[in-house]
């Protein structure tokens, strides 16, 4: 998982609104953490974001960086207490927030020359959080604003 951060990465997406402003849409889903689990993730988010009328080149974006939270979240929980992922998607009020949460243990990742490309792949898109805990890991994909007023179910 990427190391938490504190505040948005430079050259973030900026904070305008990224979706119509009467646009209220969200959901949640509870999938096996499993690679095999990703294509339907991108289907359902695809699906997400054309329902809330998201620009198709944003919702490729967001796909992809929910994506790479997710595989992360899959390869590189340790010991998961559950072995699922949650990750929540909500596009309200011009903004877009995915969550994407694991349960298995923080580990520090180790420097490798092929690998660690997902931190800035995401931070192109929006600001990234990442919160650690005993219970698992909770990443932050925001695109538009600040962050929505959910009920932070995953966070």
């Amino acid at each position: 998982m990427t190391p938490p951060a504190a505040a948005p990465s430079a050259g973030q997406a900026p904070s305008a609104p990224v979706a119509p402003a009467g646009t209220a849409v969200r959901r949640h889903w509870r999938l096996p953490s499993d690679t095999r689990s990703i294509p339907a993730l991108r289907r359902r988010l695809r699906a997400l974001f054309t329902e809330a009328g998201l620009d198709e080149d944003l919702a490729y974006d967001l796909v992809l960086a929910a994506c790479e939270a997710a595989t992360n979240a899959i390869e590189h929980a340790q010991d998961p207490a559950e072995p699922v992922i949650d990750v929540g998607a909500e596009v309200a009020g011009g903004r877009v927030e995915v969550a994407v949460r694991d349960y298995g243990r923080w580990r520090e990742r180790v420097p490798s020359m092929d690998r660690g490309r997902g931190s800035m792949l995401m931070s192109a898109v929006g600001e990234i959080t990442a919160t650690p805990s005993p219970a698992g890991t909770t990443v932050v994909i925001r695109a538009g604003g600040p962050p929505l007023p959910s009920d932070g179910a995953l966070r």
